[in-house]
């Protein structure tokens, strides 16, 4: 859902704010990284809708939730498409198409709630994370939630020029949806 979120704060060590710290100020290939310093590479086999898909590592199959965005809601159960949904799928659809290669690149906390992998999701051939890419089109909010905010200030920087300039959702959906 397109809203304003406020990041949710959870204690931490200073170690661990000096990392964050230090990851948000590399460069986007250097991010590219997890925290060991290694890069996988997997497949896309599906696009759920604009911030989840599921990737195929070597034989194994994981739905992976995009670090640090939130797009609106695809019609599920009884509950209608939020304004844009389509859209947003679509727009990560173009941006990392069924078959395409992707660099995963993971942050602190490995999965949500749901199980699902979280990570940050690198085209072959860029050095740009799609959810960085999603903000800056306006098809995705910023969604902050510690520790996984290597990349926050950037996507959310990024989603508010874009919503300043109503590009992509944000010049087409009610205020209400977001």
């Amino acid at each position: 859902m397109l809203r304003g979120r406020a990041r949710h704060r959870h204690p931490h060590r200073a170690t661990l704010r000096a990392t964050v710290a230090l990851a948000a100020a590399l460069p986007v290939v250097a991010v590219a990284c997890d925290h060991t310093g290694e890069v996988d590479t997997a497949v896309v086999s599906a696009v759920v809708d604009g911030d989840t898909v599921i990737l195929e590592f070597a034989g194994t199959t994981e739905r992976v939730r995009l670090i640090g965005i939130d797009t609106p809601e695809l019609a599920r159960d009884d509950k209608p498409a939020e304004c844009g949904s389509d859209l947003a799928t679509a727009a990560l659809s173009a941006l990392i198409p069924v078959g395409s290669s992707v660099s995963v690149s993971r942050e602190i906390v490995a999965r949500d709630h749901y199980g699902r992998l979280l990570a940050h999701l690198v085209p072959r051939g860029s050095t740009q994370p799609v959810s960085l890419t999603m903000a800056e089109s306006g098809f995705a909010a910023a969604l902050s939630i510690e520790p996984n905010t290597a990349l926050a200030d950037r996507i959310e920087a990024a989603a508010r020029d874009s919503r300043t300039a109503r590009r992509g959702l944000w010049g087409l959906c009610p205020v209400s949806d977001r």
